[in-house]
């Protein structure tokens, strides 16, 4: 017999056994389903009618109250009010006294159907005539006369309705949730008889469901389980094995089925060699390892890399290949990040091979980790070109630094030519003179001396440079007859050599020029340089306690001196001016200039 065949059979039975079950079943539960309807529904009904009912009065009650709040506000305030008009509230209160009476006969309608109308119901008709006789006067009274119907409201609608509306709604209700009660009642027992039908369908089914499994299985599921265990060593990979066909059902067409792809797989099927293949072509050297880091697959670039053969590698731990003990702390840092890194490995004769390195896990189909892949690139003609650059770079920066040094020595000649001429001039101005060139000069050689001391080649530590500086000039301008003390207070400050030589000069001119005027008729004083930076804006300030000077002369002058300090500052491209002394005594330069970018502080 086919499968197909089987298979509708068991179909065709399982179809007439729930044709019979339901027919059955139907018979009994269509009866109950009526009557669980038509309870449900007139359960329903019933307190539907009631609640409206009672919402209607209770709404009513509102709507009186409401009226008699309007009526307040109207006879004591001559404005109009936000609350409802009274007209309006009188509309409401009719309209729920309709819905109550249509609500009352619709319950009256369908009690009478059952012959369970209560007296409960007729008193509270006869209550609710008397509720509306009475709201009907106490609103004619309002009109005419509202203190008296105020009383009226508080001293009979309202005691009325609390004492004899209230109780028989509450009795009402009781009424309407005994009948729920029986028809919880009644709806439990008919359940109950369809639980107990539907159990025997039910029983049945699955008796006839459990023989109809029993011959389906026979039939089915153990040719299925032979084909499956055949299956399962096909992809283990023996391609050899065969099924045996037992029948010429579908089963049977899907076993030979099984058997052609069996061999057809023996011939198409990618073979290890075809993927040994693909892994010899890259040309970067590749590393696969199993779980326990032991190397299971390398291809022949990393072979030739490394100096062996690859039998000589395979079934060794992989990091007997690679530099632990010099780049441990790289590679644990970089490994899990998928990205390339620097690394070296250990090559056949020991010397280290720098690379370009990676490292992924090596995931299988369930994403189970079963070992991880590394791919490495030889960089090691990358990183001679790097030295050698890196060797030329520091070639340079030892020439420069000599050509400081002898910049800094042959300004250190001029100045002794200086010197020495000065010795030698009988002329006092020209003898000034030279001196002053000398200091100018010694400035800009003491640029070059802490260039060619410095670390940078371009900038030097402008706060240390300018004690440097004012020890210079204190040594060359104090004398014996006069006290003048240099103080500096710098912030850490780097310059460039464009800026610090003008810097410098300025500095210099200011300061010497402070030691030949600010003092005369004092023995001792003060001169003190500030410099800030905020922002990269220098603010540099240069102050002494001598007898000051008209700031008008200085600004009109043409001699080398203010000449040059107007000169320098605009070299720095910055704003010079003088500023008044907080102790009315002494001059206040102030210079303000932006730091060249590249400057590091």
């Amino acid at each position: 017999m086919r499968l197909g065949t089987k298979i509708i059979i068991g179909f065709i039975c399982i179809s007439l056994l729930l044709a019979v079950v339901g027919f059955i079943s139907d018979q009994f539960t269509s009866e109950i389903r009526q009557e669980q309807l038509r309870s449900v529904n007139e359960a329903s009904e019933v307190v539907i009618y009631t609640g409206e009912m009672e919402r209607s009065l209770f709404q009513s009650l509102i709507f009186l109250n409401g009226i008699r709040e309007a009526l307040v506000v109207e006879k004591n305030y001559d404005t109009v009010q936000e609350l409802p008009a009274v007209v309006e509230l009188i509309s409401q209160f009719e309209g729920e006294l309709k819905q109550f009476e249509t609500a009352y006969a619709k319950l009256e309608d369908l009690l009478v159907q059952d012959q369970r109308l209560p007296e409960d119901v007729n008193e509270l008709l006869m209550s609710y005539e008397v509720y509306k006789s009475i709201a009907k006067q106490w609103l004619d009274l309002g009109e005419e006369d509202f203190a008296q119907a105020n009383i009226m409201f508080i001293n009979s609608i309202e005691p009325y309705f609390r004492n004899n509306i209230i109780p028989e709604i509450t009795q009402l209700r009781s009424f309407v949730l005994s009948i729920q009660e029986q028809r919880n009642v009644q709806l439990t027992n008919s359940l109950e008889r369809a639980e107990l039908i539907n159990y025997i369908a039910t029983l049945s089914s699955v008796l006839l469901a459990i023989v109809l499994a029993v011959y389906i299985y026979r039939s089915i599921a153990n040719p299925l389980a032979r084909l499956s265990a055949t299956a399962k060593k096909l992809g283990e990979g023996k391609l050899d094995e065969r099924i045996e066909v037992a029948s010429k059902d579908e089963i049977g067409e899907l076993s030979e089925a099984f058997n052609s792809m069996a061999a057809g797989l023996q011939k198409k099927t990618v073979s290890k060699a075809y993927v040994d293949n693909i892994i010899e072509s890259i040309q970067e050297a590749l590393f696969v390892t199993d779980n326990d880091g032991t190397l299971i697959r390398v291809n022949s670039a990393a072979a030739d890399l490394m100096g062996y053969r690859v039998e000589e590698m395979t079934h060794r731990p992989i990091r007997d290949f690679y530099n632990m003990k010099g780049m441990r702390k790289e590679y644990e840092q970089n490994r899990k990040d998928k990205k390339s890194f620097e690394f070296s490995l250990v090559h056949k004769e020991g010397h280290l091979l720098s690379v370009l390195f990676s490292e992924a896990e090596l995931m299988d189909t369930q994403g189970n980790k079963v070992g991880t892949v590394s791919v490495a690139s030889d960089i090691s003609e990358r990183k001679k070109q790097e030295e050698e650059i890196r060797g030329s770079l520091k070639e340079k920066e030892v020439m420069l630094a000599e050509i400081h040094h002898r910049v800094k020595n042959n300004l250190a000649v001029i100045s002794g030519l200086l010197q020495l001429q000065s010795y030698s001039a009988k002329n006092t101005e020209v003898e000034k003179a030279l001196s002053d060139s000398q200091m100018r000069i010694q400035s800009i050689a003491l640029v070059h001396e802490m260039l060619y001391e410095s670390e940078s080649l371009a900038y030097i530590d402008y706060d240390k440079y300018v004690n440097d500086l004012l020890q210079a000039i204190s040594s060359m301008h104090m004398n014996g007859q006069k006290n003048i003390k240099l103080s500096a207070d710098v912030d850490p400050i780097s310059l460039s050599i464009n800026q610090a030589i003008p810097c410098s000069l300025l500095i210099n001119e200011l300061i010497v020029n402070a030691f030949k005027h600010a003092f005369k008729g004092q023995q001792e004083g003060k001169i003190n340089v500030k410099m800030t930076e905020e922002d990269g804006k220098i603010k540099m300030i240069i102050s002494d306690t001598g007898q000051g000077f008209e700031v008008d002369k200085f600004t009109d002058s043409d001699s080398l001196g203010s000449t040059l300090i107007k000169t320098l500052a605009g070299q720095l491209e910055g704003d010079f001016e003088i500023l008044e002394s907080s102790k009315a005594k002494g001059s206040v330069f102030k210079i303000e200039f932006i730091r060249e970018q590249g400057s590091n502080n």
